[in-house]
């Protein structure tokens, strides 16, 4: 499946308020939003746009541009990488591409059997494969509950654990034909199960609040901040970034809200379906 950016419109409305500006894209993907940024600059707009699946190469490298420059690094790594104000813009946008969802290599996804893998940057960490046949019951079901927020998260671990007894848990299919019992959501019982495994394994959550602190002092003055998340877990730790504080700690410094949250208009959940939960945030640096 091609992969389509999520709300292209709104991110360069919301991004871009100088054509000549520096513009950083932490999450390039298959460069959709890249693309969309560079065709929004003039000769003197610039666009570094980082990712850490080094698999994304081969499409960054099909960008002939002077403007555009790509760095396989981290959230976690930007800080260190960039100057203090370097940046009049700057984009994350949270989702998984469709490139790393169809590839059975990863096992992102449960549409069809793969080995159990999951990591962004597979030459580095532990793999699902890995976690899931060695970690203690509670240790699983917690990362269930809470980057998941399955509710049946104590039964699943459970399940893993009496099932590897027997067999290894080694492919999706492993995963995600455990008992999902009175499952009554539209949503494959597996969604949240997968979700959380992947967030777990990339460390995501760290990565994000990582990022979102490090955009604060590379942000120059009236740069804007724009992030699309896909889940509430996300999409809080946002929301209270642009309030001034994070994991309850309020921040010496921060980001200005700007309006309110923007979703995908009815057309676009129509013809990209993956869109529907998507929910961007803006903030402004004073």
């Amino acid at each position: 499946m091609n992969h389509i950016s999520v709300m292209p419109t709104e991110v360069i409305e919301n991004l871009i308020h100088s054509k000549s500006g520096d513009y950083l894209d932490c999450t390039f993907g298959v460069g959709g939003h890249s693309k969309k940024i560079l065709e929004n600059l003039n000769n003197d707009g610039s666009l570094n746009s980082i990712d850490k699946d080094p698999k994304v190469l081969k499409f960054a490298n099909q960008i002939k541009d002077t403007r555009f420059q790509f760095n396989n690094i981290s959230f976690s790594d930007i800080n260190n990488f960039y100057p203090p104000s370097s940046f009049d813009g700057i984009l994350m946008d949270l989702g998984i591409s469709s490139f790393q969802l169809d590839d059975n290599s990863r096992g992102f996804s449960f549409q069809t059997d793969s080995s159990l893998d999951m990591r962004m940057n597979q030459s580095s960490g532990l793999t699902a494969y890995e976690w899931l046949n060695q970690a203690k019951e509670k240790e699983i079901a917690d990362v269930f509950f809470y980057l998941g927020e399955e509710r049946k998260s104590r039964s699943l671990a459970r399940q893993i654990v009496e099932n590897r007894k027997i067999k290894k848990i080694s492919s999706t299919s492993d995963l995600s034909n455990l008992y999902f019992r009175n499952n009554r959501s539209k949503k494959h019982p597996a969604t949240n199960i997968f979700r959380a495994v992947r967030m777990f394994i990339n460390d995501e959550i760290e990565e994000l609040i990582s990022a979102l602190k490090s955009s604060i002092s590379l942000l120059k003055k009236g740069g804007r901040l724009v992030v699309i998340s896909f889940h509430s877990i996300e999409d809080r730790i946002v929301k209270n970034f642009l309030k001034g504080k994070l994991e309850n700690i309020k921040l010496d410094t921060f980001l200005e809200p700007v309006g309110k949250i923007i979703k995908p208009s009815i057309e676009e959940t129509k013809s990209n379906p993956r869109s529907r939960s998507a929910i961007m945030r803006v903030g402004k640096k004073s």
